[in-house]
């Protein structure tokens, strides 16, 4: 028979060979479908809104981009600005600046009775004929009020609270009493005829709070009583160039559309505008223009009357100068600041106690809390009460917004700064955050409305830390106007962001942080914090409002064309994916740097949570400081995608190799133990002239036709996966057969052997148990005891690989959402590569046990004819294999712990584990299928 003939003929060769060859293909396409699922989730998550971040400076964050790229650090000229634009290879450039802090002292809160007095035409008039939304006089309900007849005396405590997320401070406690009833109509005779007013209750004294709180007044629908002034709400403001902003979020940026429409810098003055409004109560304003706001130079100014009444304080005041420009915004709805304002209401008797716990009122500001616009954000209302004012339609909804405009400041404004601590092993590196000074807050203003000084000692000012500094100047500051243009949402621009591949845009897309360790490193539930009432603190929401550079020359007293511009976003024209556009990136990146500014590369970047340590964070009556814990927040980390990639890709082939290379070697155990059973054939040979080299051709060439299929099969896969990882594992699993091939060709070598045993000899083991026996069975034949070993030993090291190299599939990707978002993609082929892995090293190892199954059918049936029971048989099967166990364990754990040290040192004692318990488990499978 020739070679061919021979290899089909053992059929233990041919099975081991398609063993082999069937776990190539199957291993080779899962690794193949991994790595194209992990490719297409890297590129459709590592490209995001643009590549390319310049700055005049490179953050302080390394490998870490912190969201804060607005930092007021300035340092970029429009010039500058002009030529990345005329670059070829530019797309978009949108540039970004923190313009400042902005502090806005909120309308006085009130509490609205309802104290309804019913349709009377000596009040009302004919106010709601034609009014749109007006109810006509016939069909207004019947009066209606929470407070009784003869006036009751009551105590009110009013009181706010604000919450950084983890604790509550009360900012202030006041309390006020007097006695309220339900409003009377008075009607008068006069001169000129009859006049009705409103008068309350007899005996009534109203409540009035401490100044600058005022008193209380009835209406035509409520008692309102003026409560103590809420504390300061500071924002912060930044510039756009509107147009290329726009371009940079698509039709997400469609609510800058109104900014483009500003006028010039110089028809930008406050008073000029002011008076321009105020004309139009002159000349006449439509009940339509109330509604949808008065044209101003092609925007309808929905919110034009707190620009009017601001405008019209600040020039009582004399904070209004010739100098003063309006400054159009864009203003963000709703607030994270968590401040909460109450009122406690009781009715009590002549001597204070309480006769009825009336309720408690509170109300937050939310996400209808609008910056610069939003009038009594804390109007409350008296239990049980009903809002009558919708009566009067449109005329009743007309609101003049924040009467008092809004103070611009530039000292602790800029963006934090972190020094690097350690670094964890999946890149992660932890920051902890620089602590500036104290500012204080919680202060009521020097004089009240009537410029009567106010007793500051109402209230107690509270400092918070600062983790910011001041910013810069101009030579030339006036008080600006602010002009509200629109809204827009922050959390639907952090959308349009994107998520996975989310870069910053510079301030007005949220970047919250989360507690999730306290001062000693305690895990806690995690916990959103909100910013401080100062928007000094380390903790900042999205900017209160966006303006353009002419707005930001107005705030901070630029004439000239100063280098304000803190970043620009680079897009580039490349298309397609971040590794298909790199090349071009990085040359448009290079052109920039030649301009003399910082060129960050992000496209390929990807969010990251960094680990932040806050100390400082507050202090006690005595002034020693606490640190606040560890925070997370999103973080952009630099090369994501290449290092996912890399590590990802590297993890990949690792478990091709130790798959097959696994696989290989148990194939070349098994054969070295088969062919011990070729000796005899090899006698045979030799006895009729045969030389041991002869012999061992004759047997190689039988492996030779083993090898030639595995050849085939590699050289096919590697042409159909065209990768050289495949080739690599494809030609090691043929050196590993060839090598095993040749040294079992080394076995048939020629040796003396005498077959009789000494009778007497003390050696001998005395057979009295399955135990023993199994003992004195595995001890005769130590040539295929070894080899059964060392293949069990070998599996047992290889699934200990596989398993540490799963384990460390996380750790290996990397920290950010990316790392995450790749891993998952990963995860199951990976999972399907180590088990096929490992269902392949145990066929093998059974495959090996079979090498003697003949042989032990025989003794076995020897040993039942002696009157042995099935159930001493089968426990010589499972001591044989536990004795081949045993031997086999060291070379297991061991080998796995090498394996996992040297693929993946964090999941080691993982590997040693799982070597240990494959060991472990083949025990009794190979009892109960080798039988």
């Amino acid at each position: 028979m020739n070679a061919v003939q021979r290899f089909i003929r053992s059929r233990v060769l041919l099975l081991t060979a398609a063993i082999l060859i069937v776990a190539m293909c199957l291993s080779v396409l899962v690794q193949g479908q991994s790595q194209a699922a992990l490719n297409r989730t890297v590129d459709q998550n590592s490209r995001g809104l643009y590549d390319i971040l310049v700055q005049a400076k490179a953050g302080s964050g390394g490998v870490l981009m912190q969201p804060e790229i607005a930092n007021g650090q300035g340092g970029i000229s429009f010039d500058q600005l002009d030529g990345i634009r005329k670059l070829s290879g530019t797309s978009v450039a949108a540039p970004i600046s923190l313009v400042s802090r902005v502090s806005q002292n909120l309308e006085s809160p009130r509490l609205d009775a309802m104290d309804y007095l019913g349709f009377n035409a000596g009040l009302v008039g004919t106010a709601t004929a034609g009014e749109p939304g007006g109810t006509d006089p016939s069909k207004w309900p019947a009066a209606e009020s929470v407070l009784s007849d003869e006036a009751k005396k009551y105590r009110m405590t009013a009181s706010a609270v604000s919450s950084d997320g983890q604790s509550e401070q009360t900012l202030f406690k006041s309390m006020a009493e007097g006695s309220l009833g339900k409003a009377r109509l008075i009607e008068e005779q006069t001169a000129g005829g009859k006049s009705i007013r409103i008068a309350g209750a007899e005996g009534e004294t109203g409540i009035k709070f401490p100044a600058p709180a005022g008193g209380s007044e009835h209406n035509l629908f409520n008692l309102s009583v003026s409560l103590p002034l809420a504390p300061q709400v500071t924002e912060s403001v930044v510039a756009v160039d509107p147009v290329s902003e726009r371009a940079l979020l698509g039709t997400a940026g469609d609510f800058l559309a109104p900014l483009e429409k500003a006028p010039p810098a110089d028809a930008r003055n406050a008073g000029a505008i002011g008076r321009h409004f105020e004309s139009l109560f002159t000349t006449g304003i439509s009940m339509e223009e109330l509604e949808e706001g008065p044209d101003f130079l092609g925007v309808k100014l929905k919110y034009w009357a707190p620009l009017m009444t601001q405008y019209q304080q600040a020039k009582r005041t004399g904070q209004l100068t010739a100098d003063s420009q309006a400054i159009p915004l864009i203003v963000r709805s709703g607030t994270s600041l968590d401040l909460k304002y109450s009122v406690k209401i009781e009715e009590i008797d002549d001597s204070g106690n309480v006769v009825k716990d009336v309720g408690t009122v509170t109300r937050s500001l939310d996400k209808d809390y609008l910056p610069f616009v939003s009038k009594s954000p804390f109007a409350l209302s008296w239990p049980g009460s009903q809002d009558y004012s919708q009566l009067l339609g449109n005329t009743g909804n007309f609101s003049q917004g924040l009467y008092n405009p809004a103070t611009w400041s530039t000292d602790f404004a800029s963006a934090p700064k972190y020094t690097d601590g350690s670094t964890a092993g999946n890149g992660a590196v932890d920051k902890t955050a620089t602590p500036g000074e104290w500012v204080t807050v919680n202060r009521l203003p020097e004089k009240g409305a009537n410029n009567a000084p106010v007793d500051q000692t109402q209230r107690e000012p509270v400092d918070e830390r600062s983790y910011r500094e001041s910013l810069e100047t101009g030579t030339k500051v006036a008080a600006p106007l602010a002009m509200v243009y629109g809204t827009f949402d922050a959390d639907k621009v952090q959308e349009a962001a994107g998520d996975i591949n989310r870069l910053p845009l510079g301030g007005y897309d949220p970047a919250p942080m989360t507690l999730t360790e306290d001062a000693q490193g305690n895990k806690v539930e995690d916990t959103e914090l909100k910013p401080s009432l100062s928007a000094t603190g380390l903790v900042s929401q999205s900017a209160g409002a966006i303006t353009d550079y002419y707005g930001l020359a107005a705030a901070r007293g630029y004439e000239e064309n100063a280098s304000v511009i803190d970043a620009v976003r680079v897009r580039a024209k490349a298309p397609g994916s971040w590794k298909q556009s790199q090349p071009e990136v990085e040359q448009l990146a290079d052109e920039i740097r030649d301009m003399g500014l910082e060129a960050t590369v992000v496209a390929g970047s990807a969010r990251e949570d960094a680990n932040i340590f806050v100390p400082g964070y507050s202090k006690d009556g005595a002034g020693k400081e606490s640190a606040l814990g560890t925070v997370t927040q999103s973080w952009v980390r630099q090369d994501a995608a290449d290092a996912v990639s890399g590590s990802l890709t590297g993890t990949n082939i690792t478990l091709l190799f130790l798959t097959l290379c696994g696989a290989a070697l148990l194939t070349g155990a098994s054969t070295v133990s088969y062919i011990r059973q070729r000796r005899r054939e090899a006698g045979t040979l030799r006895a009729m002239g045969w030389t041991q080299n002869r012999i061992r051709s004759w047997v190689l060439a039988e492996f030779g036709v083993g090898a030639a299929l595995l050849a085939v099969a590699g050289t096919i896969l590697s042409l159909v996966s065209w990768n050289l990882a495949t080739v690599i594992v494809s030609a090691s699993v043929l050196v590993l057969y060839a090598a095993a091939a040749y040294f079992a060709a080394r076995q048939l070598r020629h040796r003396d052997e005498v077959d009789q045993e000494p009778q007497h000899d003390e050696r001998l083991i005395a057979v009295d148990s399955p135990l023993t026996f199994a003992n004195r069975q595995l001890s005769t034949n130590k040539f295929n005891t070894i080899s059964l070993a060392v293949a069990v030993g070998v599996f047992g090291a290889a699934v200990g690989g596989l398993i540490a190299l799963l384990i460390d599939i996380p750790r290996a990707a990397g920290a950010s959402a990316l790392s995450g978002l790749a891993a998952a993609s990963v995860a199951l082929p990976s999972i399907i590569l180590a088990l096929s892995g490992v269902a392949v090293g145990l066929v093998l190892t059974l495959v090996t046990g079979r090498f003697e199954l003949q042989a032990k059918r025989q003794y076995l049936g020897t040993l039942e004819a002696m009157g042995w029971n099935p159930d001493m048989l089968g426990q010589v099967r499972l001591f044989e294999n536990a004795l081949v166990g045993t031997v086999a364990l060291p070379l297991g754990v061991v080998g796995a712990l090498g394996i996992g040290l040297l693929l993946a040192p964090y999941a080691a004692l993982w590997a040693a584990l799982a070597g240990l318990v494959a060991v472990l488990c083949w025990i009794p499978i190979a009892t109960k299928v080798v039988q």
